[in-house]
């Protein structure tokens, strides 16, 4: 326990301000299930409840960061120019750019397809 102390002490100094609240055991069930499960006082609770068991404390693992490669896709020339007014070099694609991007908007970062009859789309990519 005394390492995980250690480790939140270290990332508090990453935080400007901090709040602790307490959850009464009554209204955090997963918690008061795990007191029971470390004291041994509900046998009947092993039958229920999943329990893995980690062979390093969680604290001594390295931390994994996966990378996201950003492939192309179809919306992107249509968001720059929506967000950013940036057209192709090429003055054929520039053009049918600018005329097919009143079909669509940005909302909160979002690509969507205006639609008179029905609710605007929200444009998806194939993954």
């Amino acid at each position: 326990m005394a390492s995980y102390l250690a480790k939140v002490k270290e990332m508090l100094g990453q935080f400007d301000t901090m709040t602790i609240i307490q959850v009464p055991r009554a209204e955090n069930t997963n918690a008061d299930v795990l007191a029971h499960l470390a004291t041994g006082l509900e046998e009947s609770l092993l039958k229920t409840v999943l329990i893995e068991v980690l062979e390093l404390p969680s604290i001594d693992k390295p931390e994994q960061v996966s990378s996201i490669t950003a492939r192309p896709c179809w919306m992107d020339p249509i968001v720059s120019f929506l967000r950013n007014g940036i057209l192709t070099e090429d003055k054929v694609e520039a053009h049918h750019l600018y005329y097919i991007s009143a079909c669509y908007f940005l909302l909160k970062g979002k690509l969507y397809k205006k639609s008179f009859s029905t609710p605007s789309l929200l444009c998806l990519d194939k993954d």
